[in-house]
């Protein structure tokens, strides 16, 4: 795999390149002609530490940073990279689907005719892209494809940023070497671990470092929080453990629904929640609770409710979405060693023995039909209506506001001689 850092990615965008691209995808003219009034003219000045600034200078390169269209603006000019590299990229990763049928059951796959394959070869998230391959060459030349591209379109890769992370075959006999992938004859670095986009990836392809470096997080979290809310003894414990799940957890298990876990990681991660949940509860070891107990109590799901869910929503994806092909693919090419297998998605998901009867065919349709039957139940749901006049209970006078009917039933009060009146609207 191959990361690649651009040089400041935003301020580097062309924008002539940017109004043709838009131009290229059927933007109409007169939009393109508002997103260059907006950039035009454009002009900056540095404040330096003293308070003063400097002379206004122009500013011809780039999109506007914090404004709410550039994402997507960056997002369609970094696009525009495929369609000037798909004639010249080699063979990423091959992978054959089928959507249809049971989930877990590969015997599927034996009918060549009801499977696509696909090549994937890049992972796009706005200037974050991670390049693929099965092979040093075929990288190498997806490298400098894209290299090309970026140059074209006037975006600069740092070199000394972009590094290669190579996941040798396991159990593997013969040593192998570092791959040699270069930019412009400069060899790239090779690393063992790479953060990308949050998440450790190691060269060895299990997550040991990743449960070690989510557990570090959600600690310092918990850690920043406690004496203000955990320790407090002015909020109550449904308000800590809304924190809790809205803070601390989400650090903890973040990306959690891909990951492949043993019960090393489980059990170090059930470790660590039921010794936050306790001390937000306030249970000791002497009140003897389960874990299942507490878990009930606070409210919150395990890990593996957790994975499960989330392939629920993958399994609602349409089929054109790349996470669902992904999960009901296989390689297309590939030997297994010889002994045990490293543990996959799929193995994963078979041996929760909780969870299995959701990858039956019934109940994978069942998941895909809940979503149509969400938006069918939004579009058909009729508001309630709204009143915007309120009529007097003791006599035939309409008024216009709650508030106006208040003063008018205090005057029938007034009248009657202190009575009280209580009605539908006033209740409301």
């Amino acid at each position: 795999m191959a990361f690649i850092d651009l040089t400041k990615a935003f301020d580097s965008v062309n924008r002539q390149a940017l109004w043709l691209v838009l131009a290229k995808i059927g933007c109409p003219e007169k939009y393109v002609r508002v997103l260059r009034l907006l950039h035009d003219n454009m002009s900056a000045t540095v404040l330096s530490g003293s308070g003063d600034e400097t002379e206004p200078f122009r500013v011809v390169t780039g999109i506007k940073q914090g404004c709410v269209i550039a994402p997507t603006l960056f997002s369609i000019f970094v696009a525009a990279i495929l369609h000037l590299t798909s004639k010249h990229l080699p063979q990423g990763v091959n992978i054959m689907y089928r959507t249809d049928g049971q989930l877990l059951n590969i015997n599927r796959f034996r009918a060549k005719g009801q499977t696509t394959t696909i090549s994937i070869m890049e992972l796009q998230y706005a200037d974050d892209n991670a390049l693929v391959a099965l092979s040093e060459e075929d990288l190498q030349g997806i490298l400098s494809a894209f290299a090309k591209a970026y140059k074209q379109l006037g975006l600069a890769i740092n070199i000394k940023k972009t590094q290669i992370l190579h996941q040798p075959p396991p159990n593997s006999s013969t040593p192998v070497l570092p791959p040699n992938i270069s930019i412009d004859n400069i060899r790239l670095e090779n690393v063992d671990y790479f953060p990308y986009l949050g998440s450790l990836l190691s060269s060895k392809a299990v997550i040991d470092d990743e449960i070690h470096h989510r557990l570090s997080c959600a600690s310092g979290a918990f850690s920043r929080l406690r004496k203000r809310v955990f320790e407090n003894r002015d909020l109550q414990a449904k308000t800590k453990i809304l924190v809790y799940k809205a803070v601390v957890l989400p650090t903890l298990l973040y990306g959690s629904e891909a990951w492949t876990t043993y019960s090393r990681h489980l059990k170090a991660l059930e470790a660590y929640h039921q010794r936050s949940l306790r001390k937000i509860l306030r249970i000791s070891w002497e009140d003897r609770r389960t874990n299942t107990s507490v878990l009930e109590e606070a409210d919150i799901p395990t890990i593996t409710q957790n994975q499960l869910r989330w392939t629920g929503h993958v399994i609602r994806m349409p089929d054109s979405r790349l996470p669902k092909q992904v999960l009901y693919s296989q390689l297309v090419k590939g030997k297994r060693a010889p002994g045990g297998q490293k543990k996959r998605q799929g193995d994963l998901r078979n041996i929760v023995r909780e969870g299995a009867a959701l990858y039956n065919d019934d109940l994978c349709h069942t998941a895909q039909d809940k979503r149509r039957l969400r938006k069918e139940r939004a579009t058909t749901k009729q508001p309630k209506p709204f009143t915007t006049t309120f009529p007097c209970p003791h006599c035939t006078r309409i008024i216009g506001s709650r508030i106006g009917l208040y003063a008018h039933l205090k005057t029938h009060k007034d009248q009657e001689g202190g009575q009280s009146y209580s009605t539908t609207s006033d209740r409301r």
